[in-house]
């Protein structure tokens, strides 16, 4: 949806004439190039002032981006919303708003589970990472999940949590969380394209899924730092962002990274790195970082898998930008484009490829676990209700400086533009049912082998894919950046947060390394006249 820009924050004439040291901004971002982090975009703001606000090419302030977590903060401004409404309180019970969720025999924990547990992440649910989201069944799947305690007594991160409180949003107010949203939040903070994944039956996933660009993550994490003031208007409930932002849940047990264990509000976190800080958190390190004490917002996005190592970076930095003058001149804050790839020799074979269709594979193992090849990498559709998947039906036409590469996955048919001559093509596509700006390059690296690199600005990774022709065979082989293997990595710790069942914990963490070959699965195929 389009929405009326609002006023927004004017822009230091430099970061220093609010006190942020431009000299070690920019040693924060030289360092996490230095040490191969994916940063996309950083904003500081204070004292009312853009201190700073840089993008890595091709990102930019007009695109989403993928928020991952930071949705939960959202989901729960949502609620903050509903409760000052007074269409229910923190202590509501779940059954209270769907009596219908009882079930044939009596669940005393059922009827135990309120609103703030689903809030503090004390549901006392355990759901499955591997739930089926493809099926419309997405409400009784959480309900029929197994209990690991009784709610309100221990902190287990579940972000189908959310989506439950999502549900009571359609059911008390008639309205989607966007359509709520949209008056009291969207359009006073003047976001400008905001769109949220959801189930199958329409409801917003609530704990991941919102795509917004940086300024309306900004927006967000400078209202909350201003008591819910925008504008000079009271847009979010002051007293729901005191209680939104304290320590509610003890998260002391449930992680190894050390910004996870020292308190849980509702949907934000308190930092380890900043004793007088919190923070809207999404996967890949989306931070919406509000310090307490200064006056200060740090907003961040970004592809980097590793989160509590990109935040240690972080901590070296901040707050130590705010407080240590700078002696010198102030500096420039950039950040450097991703390289493209570099314009090569062209192939004889194009004029024999042009426009002819290439019928791939439909890859078994992958299909079977759920996770067919995308052109949109895995971290974006791991979550999805529609995976879309299955490259097939692969053609390219060549010209002068471009080719354009056409293919379906499922039901849905995309092209995009690819600049053979070192330099971006921008395209839409839709995939999953879901929007994305790309931007593409490509270089032939042998006469036989054509590399294609097709980046979703709203997603975080880069798809690679690799065709190898061989008379009218063709060979495909996909990778992505951050790469899989990185991933199931990171998951393999997830899981052994979200898993308490040792036995299946062990099982379940030795066999993620071993799908990473199936998931990032060759494609084998022929050329069609």
């Amino acid at each position: 949806m389009e929405i009326k820009e609002k006023t927004w924050l004017p822009k230091a004439e430099t970061p220093e004439e609010v006190g942020v040291n431009s000299r070690v901004v920019q040693d924060f971002l030289d360092r996490s190039l230095e040490l191969n982090k994916e940063v996309h975009s950083l904003m500081l703001i204070r004292h009312g002032k853009i201190a700073c606000e840089v993008y890595r090419e091709p990102y930019g302030p007009e695109h989403n981006h993928m928020m991952y977590s930071v949705s939960k903060s959202f989901t729960s401004t949502a609620i903050g919303f509903a409760i000052h409404e007074g269409y229910f309180d923190v202590d509501t019970r779940f059954v209270d708003i769907f009596p219908e969720a009882r079930g044939d025999k009596p669940d005393e924990y059922l009827e135990e589970m309120t609103v703030e547990d689903l809030l503090t992440m004390r549901s006392g649910k355990s759901v499955s990472v591997f739930l089926d989201r493809t099926k419309d069944r997405w409400f009784k799947d959480i309900l029929n999940s197994p209990w690991i305690s009784e709610p309100g007594t221990e902190f287990l991160y579940i972000s189908e949590n959310m989506y439950l409180l999502c549900c009571i949003i359609h059911k008390v107010t008639g309205m989607s969380v966007m359509e709520y949203l949209k008056p009291r939040l969207f359009e006073p903070l003047g976001f400008s394209h905001p769109f949220w994944e959801t189930c199958p039956r329409g409801i917003e996933a609530g704990g991941w899924g919102l795509m917004i660009t940086t300024e309306d993550l900004a927006k967000f994490t400078y209202c909350y730092s201003q008591g819910g003031k925008f504008d000079g208007k009271q847009v979010i409930p002051e007293d729901w962002v005191k209680e939104s932002v304290k320590y509610h849940a003890d998260n002391s047990k449930s992680n190894q990274d050390s910004d996870c264990k020292v308190g849980y509000g509702y949907c934000f976190w308190r930092n380890a790195g900043y004793e007088k800080s919190y923070r809207a958190d999404g996967m890949f390190c989306q931070f919406g970082i509000v310090f307490e004490d200064l006056d200060a917002c740090l907003i961040f996005t970004a592809g980097e898998v590793h989160e509590q190592g990109m935040r240690d970076v972080l901590w070296e930095y901040f707050p130590k930008a705010f407080l240590e003058e700078n002696n010198g001149e102030s500096v420039e804050i950039t950040l450097p484009a991703y390289e493209r790839l570099p314009e090569k020799s062209r192939s004889a074979l194009e004029q024999r490829l042009h426009g002819k269709r290439m019928k791939l594979s439909k890859p078994i193992a992958v299909n079977i676990a759920g996770y067919p090849t995308s052109v949109v990498p895995l971290t974006a559709l791991f979550m999805e209700s529609d995976k879309a998947g299955n490259i097939n039906d692969v053609s390219f036409k060549f010209y002068e400086n471009e080719a354009v590469m056409t293919w379906t996955e499922g039901d849905e048919v995309n092209s995009v533009e690819i600049g053979l001559d070192g330099e971006y093509r921008w395209d839409k596509i839709v995939v999953g049912q879901i929007p994305y700006n790309t931007c593409s390059t490509g270089c032939w690296n042998t006469d036989s082998e054509l590399e294609v690199h097709i980046r979703c600005i709203e997603a975080v990774a880069e798809r690679i894919m690799k065709f190898k022709f061989n008379g009218d065979n063709v060979v495909m082989r996909p990778s992505c950046n951050p790469s899989t293997a990185v991933m199931a990595e990171t998951l393999k710790e997830t899981v052994k947060d979200v898993i308490k069942q040792p036995v299946v914990q062990a099982a379940v963490t030795k066999v993620l390394p071993k799908l990473v070959p199936l998931i990032d699965a060759v494609q084998r195929g022929k050329i069609k006249d």
